[in-house]
């Protein structure tokens, strides 16, 4: 193979590339109109593959429709969030016994923290949220891991 048939960095992750639009299309992730216009742009210099001219043509006429609803997790997020709740209950659990035995009153200088107020388990859930940089509130954190018994 040659230099010029191997892909770079750039055609496999760039936002406007071509093998990266095909490979993310194979994923089955539509491509916004914004983004197949970054596409066309960035590549108006080349001849374009036919698959894309079509891709653009159903884009145009109003053919291209993404699914309804939320995406589905991808496993990476399933698997952090997995993590996330056995800290969740681990925490509860450490907090729960705190409370029982010496109270939560804490340390001065933890009382002054945000995640250090209310009861066992939302303190547990505020924890866990920051220490793992969820996207989620400490609130939806609670309701996830309940709905998910």
């Amino acid at each position: 193979m040659d230099d010029v048939s191997k892909p770079t960095l750039y055609d496999l992750f760039e936002a406007s590339s071509l093998q990266n639009c095909k490979r993310r299309l194979d994923a089955g992730e539509i491509p916004s109109p914004e983004q197949l216009a970054d596409i066309l742009s960035a590549n108006a210099h080349q001849p374009l593959p036919a698959w894309f001219l079509d891709l653009v043509a159903k884009s145009l006429r109003g053919e291209l429709k993404r699914r309804a609803g939320r995406p589905k997790e991808r496993p990476i997020q399933q698997i952090r969030f997995a993590a996330a709740t056995a800290d969740y209950r681990a925490y509860l659990g450490w907090l729960t016994k705190r409370d029982r035995s010496s109270g939560l009153r804490g340390w001065s200088i933890l009382r002054r923290q945000d995640w250090w107020s209310g009861p066992p388990h939302e303190r547990a859930a505020k924890i866990v949220a920051r220490k793992w940089r969820l996207p989620i509130s400490w609130r939806s954190l609670l309701n996830r891991v309940s709905s998910d018994k």
